[in-house]
């Protein structure tokens, strides 16, 4: 529409005449109608392009660039760029956690215009799970990230030197970049010796043997290593069980990192071992027999940490016990973790036992912090037999089985408790239940027994969730 101002104006001349009432007040409805034609005018005009009308709004709300600069993060020494699926909403990246403390990254975004990150850019976070960033536009609209980590370590297949089985044979000895295969003794077998290093190596064992068995090893270093027991049977137990991945006695200030265990009686066992450090091991398929069938089994240790862990276990394949066992032994720590699948009538995700009875070490007490639970049938976490003062923290369960185990190993035995804490003298548990969730569970009415050995019961049945990330090693360099 077009307008010739200068008859607009003498128009408004020859109207400002008030000659009657009638006259003025056509005068004001003129005016107001010509007021609103100019405002709709100069709207559609801020808005017309190319002839077609569209709608101010906000640019959409994007992460456009996600990295981690080496002038934030000690000791990184190449910027980290992530890859962003912006179809999916994810953020791709890949962190050696041997190299940098991923728990405490701080990250650099970048944002599309007018846009704001909770959390914001430059704040540390723990990287060594999911992590969820929302971004908002200047008119309020959201889109919701989740930045992915991949943990990797640094095995070169093709830079792997062959070998048999190594018996270490001094001090500060170190075992690097072999593929080990033995059928007739250990993989790498340590009596007596400190300091000894092992990286970058895959083992493959058969037999009545172990991947790596060592005593009296104090300052023992595993790192970025692969240990698989071969020809195993398609599912069920293996013929014994002294055929773990690794099996450590009367070492102390042990740390393994970055491991995948598959197939092994026990992926870790330790016996009298104190203050070990054991971080990013991914499990498969323990395959027991009874004693064994864990991922990590704690027997007379003083202390312990056991952080950023999985266990898959195929219930038709693997032939679990306990998933974590706490034996005569006190103090340990299990954090940051995921556990699924459990097969065993008498068995649960993690147990704390017997820390009064003869041989105990450690004292009491132990934590279980941010640990979900999937597949489990005769029970999610316990403290019982003696043992008390555990803390049971930010756990969550669900798909708790009720009927056959798998593998004709009949029911629970428990009627599918999720906490336990029997055997120890009413109201002296003194175990805690700190805001955790029991989804869906089968069996709705056994959820915690006996409740008199609970000091703190606080848990909710009402809330789905996303499980944790299993680890996933990416063992592939260049």
């Amino acid at each position: 529409m077009a307008f010739n101002y200068k008859d607009i104006n003498e128009y408004f001349r020859i109207m400002i005449r008030p000659t009657s009432l009638k006259n003025t007040l056509f005068f004001f409805t003129t005016l107001l109608l010509f007021t609103c034609l100019f405002e709709s005018c100069a709207s559609e005009k801020d808005h017309v392009e190319d002839g077609n009308t569209t709608h101010e709004q906000s640019e959409e709300p994007k992460i456009t660039a996600f990295s981690f600069l080496t002038t934030d993060n000690n000791g990184l020494t190449t910027n980290i760029a992530a890859t962003l699926d912006e179809e999916t909403k994810t953020i791709y990246v890949e962190l050696d956690p041997l190299v940098l403390n991923i728990d405490q990254l701080i990250p650099t975004i970048t944002l599309s215009s007018g846009s704001t990150v909770s959390p914001i850019s430059k704040s540390e976070q723990d990287f060594s799970h999911e992590v969820t960033y929302t971004v908002t536009a200047e008119n309020g609209t959201t889109t919701v990230y989740k930045v992915v980590p991949s943990i990797i370590g640094n095995i070169c297949t093709s830079n792997l030197v062959d070998s048999g089985p190594i018996v270490v044979s001094t001090n500060n000895q170190r075992i690097d970049n072999l593929y080990i295969r033995t059928s007739d003794q250990h993989g790498i077998e340590i009596n007596n010796h400190t300091g000894v290093v092992i990286s970058n190596c895959i083992i493959e064992y058969t037999g009545a043997y172990m991947g790596i068995k060592f005593t009296s090893a104090d300052n023992l270093t595993i790192k970025n290593c692969y240990i698989k027991y071969t020809n195993a049977p398609s599912s069920g137990p293996l013929a014994d069980s002294e055929r773990n991945c690794i099996e450590g006695i009367g070492s102390q200030n042990i740390v393994i990192a970055n491991l995948k265990l598959e197939d092994g009686s026990t992926g870790i066992r330790l016996n009298q071992c104190d203050d070990s450090v054991l971080r990013y091991i991914e499990g498969h398929n323990m395959r027991g027999p009874f004693p064994r069938g864990q991922l990590v089994q704690y027997d007379k240790c003083a202390g312990g940490l056991l952080e950023n862990f999985s266990v898959i276990n195929d219930r038709d394949v693997a032939w679990t016990e306990d998933n974590i066992s706490i034996y005569k032994s006190g103090g340990q720590q299990i954090k940051k973790g995921l556990i699924v699948g459990n097969n065993s009538p008498t068995g649960v995700g993690v147990l704390f036992e017997d820390q009064n009875t003869e041989g105990a070490r450690g004292g009491y007490g132990g934590l279980v912090e941010d640990v979900d639970f999937l597949e489990m049938g005769n029970g999610v976490v316990s403290s019982v037999e003696g043992s008390k003062n555990v803390s049971f923290t930010r756990i969550r369960a669900k798909q708790i089985i009720c009927g056959d185990l798998g593998q004709n190993r009949g029911k629970s035995t428990s009627n599918s408790l999720i906490f336990g804490a029997f055997g120890t003298t009413a109201n002296t548990g003194g175990n805690s239940i700190n805001d955790c969730i029991v989804y869906n569970s089968c069996n709705p009415t056994n959820i915690v027994w006996p409740e008199h050995n609970f000091d703190v019961i606080d848990y909710r049945t009402d809330i789905d969730f996303e499980p944790r990330n299993p680890i996933v090693l990416n063992f592939n360099c260049d």
